[in-house]
């Protein structure tokens, strides 16, 4: 019993150093022009309406008014998906578990923290140039779709590629523990002394967890590294070349229906002093929607929103009534082909008072464009009217460049 129980924790521990080897991470340009919730909250996220897509374990947005194009970004957004940067204890990040339709993981792998830093300057109306904004705010989805047809070749491509590199590890593997290594049967006879005259199952897995076991089969685990990498060196590196040209060529792209959940608070820092701070504003709100197979996204908004001092839906104006709570509801057109590097969209946001009929509505339309330049790097550019219409006076026209980077974005 006790033997078979050690033979059986060599070839585990063996088989998992052996995946380990053979299935790197693969890179994968996972990164698309996201809409932060921060970003949302203080008005400067280049979309308020997500497509489906996959995220960065890491995303970066600087964001430069129209005004401001020969200075250094004033907007910044970062947003951080806690349970990809903290590794595959917490979710399955493979190419199988990247498929998930369950909620657990869709949640895991969606659910994103955002905060936004906001420094407005005396050409912006809607902010005050002596105070500093601030936002924290929280995404998931609860339905992200399902890969289309070309993102699903490819990862199984993929994913045939490992199993091939795996199969030939095992064979290898085999031939590694009937080989006579003097060294490796000495490591082989210690774990084995280690364990010797124990019989409860429970007492043998505490030893085979314990540190000084944990040693000596590490070093078993890079002898058969070294022997591995000195029989099928360059089998491994033919198959990794393939694996990393197939990842390097395609994005991930999602179809079906879409349902994602936003929500956060902001404060507005007066005098860009901490000890001095009020609400600026906090909402909750969900975007859904339908991506066909032919790039076509048809999605919807629902936004509540609580701002205390200023609502956008009455030029910016002092809220000398109350506290207003405003209802938003929009649609967006979003176009990609499959595997392009460009995409772009229309978006409308309809906004309502709730608190006050004394306030007309008013709304917000933009149009949005985005392109790869680099791996995992992409410039965006938009431009329409903003909810208070007094941006410009030769058209109420907005416009802004942001520049997305991501990382993390290892599978």
């Amino acid at each position: 019993m006790k033997k078979i129980f050690l033979h059986v924790v060599l070839l585990v521990t063996s088989s998992t150093s052996l995946l380990a080897q053979g299935t790197d991470p693969v890179k994968l340009d996972m990164l698309r022009a996201p809409s932060s919730p921060a970003a949302n909250l203080l008005g400067f996220a280049t979309t308020d309406i997500d497509r489906p897509t996959d995220i960065s374990a890491f995303m970066l947005s600087l964001q430069s008014a129209s005004s401001s194009f020969t200075k250094l970004p004033s907007n910044y957004a970062v947003d951080i998906a806690p349970f990809l940067i903290s590794g595959k204890k917490n979710s399955d990040l493979t190419t199988t578990g990247l498929q998930s339709t369950g909620f657990s993981e869709v949640f895991k792998q969606t659910f994103v923290l955002s905060a936004g830093i906001r420094n407005a300057d005396t050409s912006e109306k809607n902010f005050n140039a002596k105070n500093t904004y601030a936002g924290f705010g929280f995404k998931f989805s609860v339905l992200r779709g399902n890969y289309d047809e070309e993102t699903q070749k490819n990862l199984n491509a993929i994913s045939n590629l490992q199993d091939t590199m795996l199969h030939h590890l095992m064979t290898v593997a085999k031939k590694w523990r009937n080989k006579n290594d003097p060294e490796l049967m000495l490591l082989k006879f210690q774990l084995m002394a280690m364990t010797k005259g124990v019989t409860d199952p429970a007492q043998l897995i505490q030893i085979t967890n314990g540190a000084e076991y944990q040693e000596i089969q590490t070093k078993i685990n890079d002898k058969l590294q070294q022997f591995t990498d000195s029989e099928l060196k360059e089998v491994k590196q033919e198959l990794n070349d393939r694996i990393k040209k197939i990842a390097a060529d395609f994005q991930t792209s999602r179809i079906g229906f879409s349902w994602d959940i936003n929500g956060g608070i902001s404060a507005e820092f007066v005098d860009k002093k901490f000890n001095n701070s009020k609400v600026y504003n906090a909402g909750l709100w969900q975007s859904f929607g339908y991506t066909n197979k032919t790039g076509s996204s048809f999605l919807g908004l629902v936004r509540f929103l609580y701002s205390p001092d200023k609502v956008f839906a009455k030029d910016n104006s002092i809220n000398n009534i109350g506290n207003i709570s405003t209802l938003d509801a929009g649609v967006r057109y979003a176009f990609s082909k499959s595997q392009s590097k460009f995409s772009c969209s229309l978006e409308g946001v309809y906004r309502s008072v709730l608190s006050s009929k004394t306030i007309a509505p008013s709304w917000r339309l933009i149009f949005n464009a985005d392109y790869t330049i680099l791996e995992n790097r992409k410039i965006n550019f938009s431009f329409g009217r903003d909810f208070d219409g007094t941006i410009s006076k030769d058209g109420n026209l907005i416009a802004a460049l942001t520049l997305l980077t991501g990382f993390g974005n290892k599978r």
